[in-house]
């Protein structure tokens, strides 16, 4: 049988692998033979290479973790991400899942790999780019951490946290991948419907699960489950997608596609 993915020997780091779709992923990774660092402000359960501990909050921290990483890498997965209010700042929200990601994957990059490969988690929150794609961009330009934490503190009504950092990651994705392809250097994220995993019931805190269900559930009628949102992301950094960069793929079982021919409310664009 022929392994179209490739990932047996291969080098992987994992951000957010204590849990969910992080976690998933990591154990799926070394269970197909890579040798996985994985990160996490939490305990790490999976059987990995290496668990390291980081607080993507911290520009510090995080460069001192990726410091214990040795050598070359050849794929990055940033999976780490928090849910937003009413459990966590907009701030920290931010910092966790764009600005600190960003910071990971700017840090990696001289480290991973020519033919090396970047996926990241958004989410189907964040399909509301193309509206705020100013701001967006806007924020992106901020050369480094502390600008762009900086940012996000003189425009609270634009950096509102989950939504915001969600549609920044894809537009990260977005203008990073033509600049990558001149080392072969792919970078794709990964839009997920809601999905049972330790993040939900905060969610849930903002939207009860009535609600949720009804607007935002993927027509199959249940929440994914996270291996469901890992393995696609491991396909999109495997040698089976080596041709694909710079997308944004939903996997949502035809929600999004329901909102965007009108059949259903599009609340989130």
């Amino acid at each position: 049988m022929t392994d179209i993915l490739k990932y047996d020997g291969k080098r992987c780091v994992v951000t957010g692998a204590a849990s969910g779709m992080g976690a998933a992923c990591a154990q799926t990774l070394t269970d197909m033979g890579a040798e996985v660092f994985a990160l996490d402000v939490q305990d790490i359960k999976a059987s990995v290479h290496r668990a390291i501990k980081v607080d993507l909050m911290s520009e510090a921290s995080i460069d001192n973790a990726l410091g214990e990483i040795e050598g070359e890498i050849d794929c990055l997965f940033n999976c780490a991400g928090l849910p937003g209010a009413p459990r966590f700042s907009a701030l920290d929200t931010c910092l966790v899942n764009i600005v600190g990601l960003r910071h990971v994957t700017e840090s990696l990059l001289p480290r991973i790999k020519d033919g090396g490969a970047i996926a990241s988690i958004t989410s189907v929150a964040g399909m509301g780019y193309p509206k705020n794609q100013e701001k967006v961009h806007e924020f992106l330009d901020t050369p480094d951490f502390e600008s762009a934490k900086a940012w996000c503190e003189a425009n609270p009504d634009v950096a509102n946290g989950y939504l915001f950092s969600k549609q920044s990651i894809i537009g990260y994705t977005y203008r990073r991948a033509a600049e990558l392809s001149a080392r072969r250097i792919r970078i794709n994220c990964l839009s997920p419907a809601p999905t049972d995993t330790p993040m939900m019931p905060a969610f849930h805190e903002q939207i009860p699960k009535e609600a949720m269900d009804e607007h935002f559930q993927a027509p199959i009628g249940r929440n994914a489950t996270p291996e469901e949102m890992a393995e696609p992301l491991i396909l999109l950094n495997s040698e089976a997608s080596r041709f694909v960069s710079g997308v944004n793929l939903f996997v949502d079982y035809g929600y999004t596609g329901q909102v965007f021919c009108g059949q259903r409310p599009g609340l989130l664009v």
